[in-house]
């Protein structure tokens, strides 16, 4: 059984090991997404402007998200002589000692942390330019993203001055810092934030108002995000979970565009049975969460 009994505070310094972020580092970079705007797709896929905005608000959330054996890195950290005990951890922390970091110029948790996303699960984040070339290209006026995460979705929003982002986020942990980011972001822009912290499945989506919908779901048992409710079997999420959700947002939608970023299974167990074919489908410059899973944006107009 794993054990971790890390304080606020502990978990706060571990982050700014392997992340250490100024606010100073922060306004830069609001400042050069505003500046970007919607030429966000001109953008390299490699560029990384927005990112520290999210990091330094959320990242130890991030860090306390469950991959395999029902580990987040703090539990990886806490019980690493046990993970030791796993050849492929050794033999990789072993390559970090011997050859990738041979003159210790990444500290212990920045290594153990790399090992992690190898080894484990790298929780990533999308990208506020990311989600800043989609909000261009459809120019929403009031965004609904049921699956909040991490908060790019609001940074991208407030660079480009959005009137209104509707956030709902089941994992209670992120209350905080949301109130946080928030608050900074309502010094950059007037874009108008509704955070609800509460399961997208309990939500009125017919009292709402909005034109655009665009979210990254949880995929099939890939991460445990925190407060999030564990399915069986893939089934039982489509049941459960994937259908009455899309059936929900999408109801709700009276105009406008629906998209959904998720990987194919779930467009062809579930979306298409819903929505028929997809209107538009590309790809967009994310990351691949794991190797074997493609994924792409999934659009539906609706009129």
């Amino acid at each position: 059984m794993l054990v971790e009994d890390f304080s606020k505070n502990e978990k706060e310094y571990i982050s700014n090991q392997i992340k250490k972020i100024s606010i100073s580092d922060v306004e830069r970079e609001m400042n050069k997404l505003i500046d970007i705007g919607d030429k966000a797709h001109i953008m390299s896929s490699r560029s990384r402007i927005g990112n520290n905005v999210v990091d330094y608000f959320t990242f130890v959330q991030r860090l306390e998200t469950k991959g395999k054996y029902g580990a987040n890195f703090f539990d990886f950290i806490k019980n690493i002589d046990e993970f030791k005990k796993k050849k492929f951890i050794q033999t990789m922390l072993t390559y970090y000692k011997n050859v990738k970091n041979k003159n210790n110029t990444k500290n212990e948790y920045t290594v153990y942390k790399e090992v992690y996303n190898i080894c484990i699960s790298a929780i990533n984040i999308i990208r506020p330019l990311v989600y800043m070339e989609i909000y261009s290209k459809y120019k929403p006026t009031a965004i609904l993203d049921f699956c909040a995460g991490w908060g790019g979705a609001a940074v991208a929003a407030s660079a480009l001055n959005i009137n209104k982002y509707i956030g709902i986020e089941i994992n209670h942990s992120l209350k905080e810092p949301y109130s946080n980011l928030t608050s900074y972001l309502k010094q950059k822009s007037n874009t108008q934030f509704d955070i609800f912290f509460e399961n997208a499945l309990n939500i009125n989506y017919n009292i709402l108002d909005y034109d655009f919908v665009f979210t990254s779901p949880p995929y099939y048992f890939i991460q445990k995000y925190q407060n999030n409710i564990e399915y069986k079997s893939k089934n039982e999420m489509d049941i459960n979970f994937y259908i009455p959700l899309f059936t929900k947002t999408y109801n709700g939608l009276k105009k406008g565009t629906y998209i959904i970023n998720v990987c194919k299974e779930v467009y062809e167990n579930v979306l298409i049975k819903l929505f028929g074919a997809a209107h538009d489908i590309y790809p967009y410059k994310k990351s691949k969460r794991q190797n074997e899973y493609t994924e792409l944006v999934y659009v539906w107009i609706k009129n």
